[in-house]
């Protein structure tokens, strides 16, 4: 039998805290420094647009996901875990339902959408980035939603879970606790992404927990991200 991550020792805060506290402090540090600049010396940052600030703001979200991924990876290989038995619990990716794994997608998307046409209304519009430079672009066209589709995954849905569970909580607890981490490391400025996010993580963690299989997840988490990076990039 096959020990699963989440009855390894281990400190769950690293990765249920940790990584919305650097992002949102990150954020707030990159953000308020930007914007004081621009009220108190305009000339500083006059070459440097919001877009850019931007842009900054999603590399650094890329490089702390990618960071905590390598360090779950490298505690899990340490306990003799194959990073397959995170992604699938029988260590197959490709031993899924395919019902469910089409309603996961359908549902993910159909909530993205949803929520592009609710901010679009709020905030006059979808977030425009097409005055990055190529390289950017393409950055946040292809490799953030790569990123995120399994670093997100990986840790939210495939360690969280499973770890809140073994420290006594009842899945459901354990459900709603990872979807809590994971809108906050979207960001504590807006409550609509919050609550979105928030739902998305309720979403994939019941289906994780029913499925145990996260490559339906990244899938539809991937899709998703690409989509709507495209209406802000194309």
């Amino acid at each position: 039998m096959v020990t699963s991550p989440a009855s390894r020792s281990g400190r769950v805060w690293i990765y249920a805290v940790l990584p919305a506290v650097i992002l949102n402090l990150g954020a707030i540090l990159l953000f308020g420094t930007y914007y004081a600049l621009r009220a108190v010396s305009p000339a500083l940052v006059a070459s440097i647009t919001p877009e850019q600030v931007q842009f900054l703001a999603y590399l650094l979200v890329f490089v702390v996901e990618l960071t905590f991924v390598f360090l779950l990876i490298r505690k899990l290989a340490a306990n003799g875990l194959a990073l397959q038995r995170v992604i699938a619990r029988d260590g197959c990716t490709r031993s899924f339902r395919w019902a469910p794994a089409i309603g996961v997608f359908l549902l993910f998307n159909a909530a993205f959408l949803l929520y592009v046409g609710l901010a679009s209304r709020l905030y006059g519009g979808w977030p425009s980035l097409r005055n990055l430079l190529v390289w950017q672009r393409l950055f946040l066209l292809l490799a953030v939603p790569l990123q995120a589709a399994f670093c997100e995954e990986i840790i939210w849905r495939g360690y969280l879970i499973d770890r809140l569970h073994a420290q006594g909580r009842t899945q459901a607890a354990a459900i709603v606790l990872s979807a809590i981490s994971f809108s906050l490391i979207h960001g504590i400025f807006l409550v609509d992404k919050l609550v979105f996010t928030f739902v998305l993580g309720l979403l994939a963690g019941v289906y994780f927990v029913r499925e145990r299989n996260l490559a339906p997840l990244m899938v539809s988490h991937f899709v998703a991200d690409l989509w709507s990076f495209g209406l802000s990039v194309v």
